[in-house]
């Protein structure tokens, strides 16, 4: 009953979150162009990969421990903390570089504001583990739900205002900072004055292979948009931006939910049989769903472009079609790297999204030679071989599981 009731609030936490940037799409794309939404796509890809450094994964092996304690939760958050003041200003004294790369002079003032969530989410992370080991999943997604609608009618009164691209900067801004300040409320979370070693080796040993599979994973899955940006206009790359957007609902969601609820819940499963078990049941559903609404998002892209961005944006459409192919492929993916998180054996994460980012290199450069369209291409080609290499190698491992369970 406690699973299916922690099933149940993610997923309306992430059908929340998700809703909701579904609806900043509909809303904000009426009331700016596309160039806006392209060069805050721009700045997307340094952002993520910051604020992934600062997650480092290292909150997983909290999420794992059975005891945790407050110096535990302390010593994460120093680190966190450090790591994001140090990423801030690395960016802020890169931005002049950045803007002159891309030949676009406002990035520079935006990637200096915009970096400031940086150091919020150090923040947040620790909040955000001590509600998923309690399994309060309504608690986060009441945050989620709340912070969401508030930084929406932030961006929807600066874009009335006239104030364009920095409508979608401070919507950023105005979600992190709403969502720290509920979490700190509910937690009430003050951490000591204390640095444990012990603990940070702990924490570092099972984060540090899937920091480096997240790095690369984030890098891979946002440097099309800058190759966009580099090669083509800045009112394509927002086409582009919408459309990353629209066919990422649904595998995004996917994810959240694998990550936030599903994985916490597995990583209690100590028998291999049963967890492969829930492994392959989850595939099943997830293929049957995923597969479906693929088909139906592809024939009616025209239709959703329409209602969700409005007329002036169907040059996007033929973009949503090739990129619906990458939904179930992804969420594959997803789901088997929560496998391999659930059994410890974090580095082989970190080999995959090797492979993939050499694949994905490779198939854009193909790609480049061709125009955008091979860029799209490329991307749905590495997610459906990387897709078929994962299963394989959960398959081998979760084999490998059950043999020495048995020998036990």
């Amino acid at each position: 009953m406690r699973f299916r009731t922690a099933i149940i609030w993610s997923g309306i936490s992430q059908l929340g979150s998700s809703g909701i940037t579904m609806l900043s799409t509909v809303v904000l794309a009426r009331m700016l162009t596309p160039d806006d939404f392209g060069i805050i796509g721009i700045v997307n890809i340094f952002i993520a990969f910051s604020q992934m450094m600062v997650d480092s994964e290292m909150g997983g092996a909290l999420l794992r421990k059975k005891e945790v304690t407050r110096l535990d939760y302390s010593t994460l958050f120093y680190y966190n903390l450090l790591v994001s003041i140090g990423l801030y200003a690395i960016l802020w004294f890169a931005a002049p570089l950045i803007s002159k790369f891309y030949n676009r002079p406002p990035l520079e003032e935006i990637i200096r504001i915009i970096s400031f969530t940086i150091i919020i989410h150090a923040f947040r992370v620790v909040q955000k583990i001590m509600i998923f080991r309690d399994l309060k999943f309504r608690i986060y997604a009441v945050i989620n739900i709340v912070s969401g609608l508030c930084s929406l009618g932030v961006a929807i009164y600066l874009a009335h205002l006239g104030y364009g691209y920095w409508a979608l900067v401070w919507q950023q801004i105005a979600l992190a900072l709403c969502n720290v300040l509920c979490m700190e409320i509910y937690n009430r979370f003050v951490p000591l004055l204390a640095f444990s070693k012990e603990s940070f080796r702990y924490q570092f040993s099972f984060g540090i292979s899937l920091l480096g599979s997240d790095g690369i994973k984030t890098i891979a899955n946002n440097i099309s948009t800058n190759i966009i940006a580099k090669i083509s206009t800045l009112q394509f790359t927002g086409y582009y931006t919408q459309s990353s957007r629209i066919s990422s609902f649904c595998q995004g969601t996917f994810g959240s939910l694998l990550d936030q609820c599903i994985f916490p819940m597995l990583s209690k499963i100590e028998d291999p049989l049963k967890l492969r078990y829930m492994f392959y049941k989850i595939l099943r559903y997830m293929c049957l769903g995923m597969g479906l609404m693929t088909i139906g998002m592809i024939v009616f892209a025209p239709q959703i472009v329409d209602i969700l961005l409005g007329k002036e944006w169907q040059n996007a459409a033929w973009m949503v079609r090739i990129l619906t192919c990458t939904i179930l492929p992804a969420s594959i993916q997803v789901l088997c790297r929560n496998i391999i998180k659930v059994t410890g054996r974090t580095r082989i994460a970190f080999y995959l999204e090797t492979v993939k980012s050499i694949i994905l290199i490779g198939a854009l450069f193909i790609g480049i030679m061709i125009g955008t369209t091979g860029v799209l291409w490329a991307i749905v080609v590495t997610q459906l071989i990387m897709s078929i290499v994962w299963l394989i190698v959960i398959n081998k491992q979760l084999k490998i599981e059950i043999a020495r369970r048995s020998d036990k």
